[in-house]
């Protein structure tokens, strides 16, 4: 009963979460996303996945700062969100160590976190090309979304599982798309440039 439970609230959390795709409102987006994380809470807390509880509180926390704290300056933003990963990554250590006989599914949220937020800083902090930043946005979901399905499986929090499978699809599909916008573009610059 406990697991059907969690399943339910997990397969709530990933449609609003999936639903903040499709929004414009930046404060919606976190919204949503907050309502999701606050599920996710719960629900791996009734299946003790306390190492992915971890990283959900974690997010949960870093949506509230950048929901209710007015912060314009980027470096402000990107300390922030350092310190929020930091934290997730040594309090995700020590729950899975003391709670969840350190199995090694445990670290795989630790895992998604630090992949995720590599890509995020890495597109921060370098100036890149606009097509370049999604590429490296969805990359970074993609093996993010990997990371997730294989702990989803572990903690039998299958719609987990099925919404970032859902997840990988759309960004496959997003960079088919640029990368054919990047073809098209140089195939129209070569044009232009010859018939000069």
């Amino acid at each position: 009963m406990i697991l059907i439970i969690a399943n339910i609230l997990s397969l709530l959390g990933n449609l609003l979460f999936t639903s903040s795709s499709i929004v414009k409102n930046k404060k919606k987006i976190l919204l949503l996303q907050s309502s999701n994380y606050v599920l996710a809470i719960i629900a791996e807390f009734l299946t003790n996945a306390y190492s992915g509880l971890v990283q959900e509180a974690v997010s949960l926390i870093r949506n509230i700062i950048f929901l209710f704290i007015k912060i314009n300056k980027k470096i402000i933003k990107l300390i922030l969100t350092l310190i929020c990963v930091i934290v997730a990554i040594v309090v995700g250590t020590i729950i899975n160590i003391i709670f969840s006989d350190n199995v090694w599914y445990g670290y795989l949220p630790i895992a998604a976190t630090i992949v995720y937020t590599f890509f995020i800083v890495l597109v921060f902090i370098i100036k890149f090309k606009e097509t370049t930043v999604e590429l490296l946005m969805k990359l970074g979901m993609i093996i993010n979304s990997i990371i997730w399905i294989i702990y989803g499986y572990f903690i039998k929090l299958y719609p987990v599982m099925i919404f970032n499978v859902l997840n990988i699809t759309l960004c496959i599909i997003s960079i088919i798309f640029i990368i054919r916008i990047i073809k098209r573009n140089k195939i129209l610059i070569n044009m232009d440039s010859n018939s000069n």
